[in-house]
């Protein structure tokens, strides 16, 4: 004889109430990261950042530059540390760039949370940046007739969180760029040089999307700099077009004055302003610490 046991109707029910719900959490995790626009005019202003604008030339030092970083804009307000170490591979010919925000703290209001289409959040919290890793290499340097040409290779690394917050992609990349500098000699005791550059490339970037896999890039940049005996007075103007069209196109002007005593320690202060997709006022606040000269004093002290 075989028995049949009966389901309660009420315990299947409790159970397809509990499955369902469990579904759709996962369901509106899933959604959320994926509705989310991956482009800088909808994320954070570390998201997809507009790239250093290089000057042609390869930095000789061995240097650690650690920075606070204030950022706003109508319904943004982000704060962070930034830290980014130059390694010199082969001197004056090939170096490794590491940066990293470690952390930051941001404030967005209800509105830009609507506009970004982000419902899990306040609004508020922090959120780790991604890692860059980028390789330099001098092609040309101090030709008479050929301006100095400088190879940049860089990959950006999956290492971002909140992904749910529209702080970081999730996601990896890569960029290549050109830059071409020439200096201007003056003889005069005030001012040493006048540099002007210019740079040109491509980065990648993935979107999450099913139409559009990842976004395909055009970088550019040009700029100039004031060298003093003890200051440096930079400004640049760049930025990246994609192919989207879903705000891809930031472009930022940057102005930094920094020090150039003969130490150990260097101090920098910039402004940048964005002027297309992703517009925030930038301020930063730095010391640039050059390693080597722990090198270069021990040696003298011996």
């Amino acid at each position: 004889m075989i028995r049949i046991t009966s389901i309660k109707p009420s315990h299947f029910l409790q159970n397809l109430i509990i499955s369902l719900l469990f579904f759709s959490i996962g369901l509106d995790s899933f959604a959320q990261s994926r509705q989310i626009i991956i482009s800088p005019e909808y994320m954070g202003p570390n998201a997809l950042p507009v790239p250093e604008i290089r000057t042609g030339e390869i930095s000789e030092d061995f240097n650690l530059k650690i920075a606070y970083e204030s950022h706003s804009s109508p319904g943004d307000k982000t704060k962070n540390l930034f830290t980014e170490l130059f390694i010199p591979i082969v001197s004056n010919k090939v170096g490794l760039m590491i940066s990293v925000v470690p952390i930051e703290y941001f404030d967005v209001n209800d509105a830009t949370l609507l506009k970004r289409r982000i419902m899990s959040t306040d609004g508020t919290g922090t959120a780790g940046g991604d890692i860059y890793v980028g390789t330099h290499i001098q092609v040309f340097k101090d030709h008479n007739y050929i301006p100095d040409v400088l190879l940049n290779i860089n990959i950006k690394t999956a290492s971002g969180t909140n992904l749910e917050d529209a702080r970081y992609t999730d996601s990896p990349g890569y960029a290549f760029d050109l830059s071409f500098g020439k200096d201007i000699m003056f003889d005069s005791d005030l001012l040493k040089s006048i540099r002007i550059y210019g740079t040109g490339g491509f980065n990648v970037f993935q979107t999450h999307r099913t139409d559009f896999l990842q976004n395909d890039t055009y970088s550019y940049g040009v700029g100039f700099d004031l060298n003093f005996n003890k200051l440096q007075f930079k400004n640049a103007l760049g930025g990246y077009t994609g192919h989207v069209g879903d705000g891809d196109r930031p472009a930022v002007f940057r102005s930094t004055l920094g020090t150039n005593f003969d130490s150990m320690l260097n101090y920098e202060l910039r402004f940048q302003q964005g002027i297309a997709d992703g517009v925030y006022t930038t301020f930063r606040v730095g010391v640039n610490l050059d390693l080597g000269y722990l090198k270069k004093y021990f040696i003298k002290s011996n």
